[in-house]
C-alpha cells in the first residue's frame, strides 16, 4: 500500500505587517506582505537562505520570533518517500540551491519552494501563490520599490542560518544540509547569474499611444481593454485589472494586423515585455494558439526589421525570466531550437539580435541550472553558438556567451568534443577579468573529451 503525506507551505509576512500598510504608498499598488515561505514534509519545514538549504521543525522560526505566526497552504499529497526527498535536498543543495547562489531579489527562498513543491507533487506548474513569485520583479521595476529592501534583508533564514553557524550547531534547532559539492569547489568563484531583463521605466509604457497609431478604429470594448492595461502601469489607478486572454489576444492582433509603424509595435513589445513579469499572464499566453500564439510569431522573426527582432526577443527574455515561462519554453523547445539556430548562423542577422537570443537561453538556463534542452537542441544552439563565437564579440556580451555555453555543454558532454573539433577557443575572451572561472571551466572540460 501506498503512504502519501501531505505537503504544507508556510508563508511568512517578514514585514510584520508594514507592507500592507504603506506597500501601496510607496509602490503605488497595494502588497499584501513581503514574503517568505517553507515547506513542510514528514514533519520537517525546509527553507532555503544565504548559507544554503537548511530544515527546521515546523514554524521555528515563528518561535525564534524571525517571522510572524505563517499562512499555511496544503499544496497535496506526495508520494515521495523521505530517502528520495534527502536525495533531492543534498544534491540541490550542491547544484543550484548553494549559499553563494541565493539572491534576495533574483534566487531566493521563494524560488526554493517553487521548485521544491513541483518535484514533490510531480507538477510542471508552479504551486506558490502568484504574488509570492511576482513580488521581487515588482520590486525591481518599480522606482521606489527597492525601499522595500529594508525588509528583505531582514531575510529570518538567512539570519537564523548565521546564528546557527556562529554556534557551530550545538545548540541550533536549524539545521543545515551538508552537501558533498568537492566537485565543483573549483568553479566556486564563477559568479551567481541573474536575469537580464530589458531596462523599462514601467510608469511609462505609452499605452494611451496604441490607438492613434491604429489604421482602424476601436471599438468601445477593445478602447476598455486598453484602459484596463493602462491602470495597471499608472501609479494612480482607480482600480487593480486582472487581465484575462482577450486582453492578450486584443494587444497581439493589434501589433499583427492593426498597427504597420514600427514604434507602434514597438510600443506594444514593450508592454508586453513588462505583462511577462507576471506569473499569471505567462500561463495566458502558454495557452493561446494559433497565428497569433508567441511560438508561431517567433517564427516569423528574422523577417522583421531588426529593431521589432531586438524587441520581441526581450519579450521572449522576460517570458524566460519567470517560472512558468521556463516551463512554456521548454515545452515548445523543439520549435523554438531551430529558429534560433537559424538565426544565430544568418548572415543578415545582426550581432545585437543574436545576442539577444543569447540573453533569451541565459534566462533560461543559466539562472535554474535543473533547466536543460534536449540533446538535438543544445548540439544544434551550441553548435551554432561556437561558429558565431569564433569572431570577436562585445565585452559586455562575453560573459553571457560563456555562461550559456557552458550550460549547454555541461548539459551535453558531446558539445565539448564539438567545440573541440571546430578548433574553438575562448582564449580572445581572457582579456576579460570576470570571464576568467568561465574560461577555466571550459578549457578544463575540454580536456576530459
Amino acid at each position: 500500500m501506498t503512504n502519501f503525506t501531505t505537503v504544507k507551505l508556510y508563508i511568512y509576512d517578514i514585514s510584520f505587517g508594514l507592507a500592507s500598510a504603506y506597500g501601496s504608498t510607496l509602490l503605488g499598488k497595494q502588497i499584501d506582505g513581503v514574503w517568505h515561505t517553507g515547506v513542510g514534509v514528514y514533519g520537517k519545514e525546509y527553507l532555503y537562505g544565504s548559507s544554503g538549504i537548511s530544515y527546521t521543525t515546523p514554524e521555528e522560526i515563528h518561535r525564534q520570533g524571525l517571522a510572524p505566526k505563517p499562512k499555511t497552504l496544503d499544496l497535496g499529497q506526495t508520494k515521495k518517500t523521505v530517502s528520495e526527498i534527502q536525495s533531492w535536498i543534498v544534491e540541490k543543495s550542491c547544484s543550484s540551491f548553494r549559499g553563494h547562489q541565493y539572491d534576495l531579489l533574483d534566487w531566493n527562498c521563494n524560488n526554493f519552494s517553487d521548485e521544491f513543491t513541483k518535484y514533490l507533487l510531480n507538477s510542471t506548474n508552479s504551486l506558490i501563490p502568484e504574488e509570492i513569485l511576482e513580488l521581487p520583479r515588482f520590486v525591481k521595476t518599480t522606482p521606489l520599490g527597492r525601499m522595500l529592501l529594508s525588509f528583505l534583508n531582514k531575510d529570518p533564514i538567512s539570519a537564523a542560518q548565521q546564528t546557527g553557524n556562529n554556534n557551530n550547531f550545538a545548540d541550533s534547532s536549524i539545521h543545515m544540509v551538508q552537501s558533498n559539492a568537492t566537485n565543483n569547489m573549483k568553479f566556486d568563484n564563477i559568479p551567481v547569474r541573474h536575469c537580464i531583463l530589458p531596462v523599462l521605466d514601467k510608469m511609462k509604457p505609452r499605452v494611451n499611444l496604441i490607438e492613434s497609431m491604429c489604421k482602424r478604429t476601436l471599438s468601445s470594448d477593445e478602447k476598455e481593454f486598453l484602459n484596463d492595461i493602462n491602470q495597471l502601469f499608472r501609479p494612480d489607478a482607480t482600480y487593480s485589472p486582472m487581465l484575462t486572454r482577450q486582453h492578450l489576444m486584443f494587444l497581439i492582433s493589434l501589433m499583427v494586423n492593426s498597427i504597420e509603424d514600427e514604434s507602434g509595435q514597438k510600443i506594444i513589445l514593450e508592454i508586453l515585455q513588462l505583462l511577462s513579469e507576471y506569473e499569471y499572464i505567462i500561463k495566458i499566453l502558454s495557452d493561446i494558439e494559433g497565428q497569433e500564439s508567441p511560438i508561431e510569431l517567433l517564427k516569423t522573426l528574422n523577417d522583421q526589421p531588426e529593431q521589432i527582432q531586438i524587441e520581441f526577443l526581450r519579450w521572449f527574455s522576460s517570458i524566460a525570466a519567470t517560472s512558468n515561462g521556463r516551463t512554456m519554453l521548454i515545452n515548445i523547445q523543439d520549435e523554438i531550437a531551430p529558429v534560433f539556430t537559424e538565426s544565430i548562423h544568418n548572415e543578415i542577422s545582426t550581432s545585437k539580435a543574436k545576442y539577444e537570443i543569447i540573453v533569451v537561453l541565459h534566462n533560461l538556463l543559466c539562472i535554474n541550472t535543473d533547466i536543460r534542452l534536449s540533446f538535438m537542441n543544445s548540439i544544434s544552439i551550441g553548435s551554432a553558438m561556437v561558429q558565431y563565437m569564433s569572431t570577436p564579440v562585445n565585452i559586455h556580451e562575453a560573459d553571457t556567451f560563456l555562461a550559456v555555453f557552458i550550460a549547454l555543454a555541461d548539459a551535453e558532454k558531446d558539445l565539448y568534443g564539438i567545440a573541440k573539433a571546430m578548433e574553438f577557443s575562448p582564449d580572445y575572451y581572457s582579456s576579460i577579468v570576470a570571464c576568467q572561472p568561465l574560461i577555466e571551466k571550459i578549457n578544463t572540460n575540454f580536456q576530459a573529451v
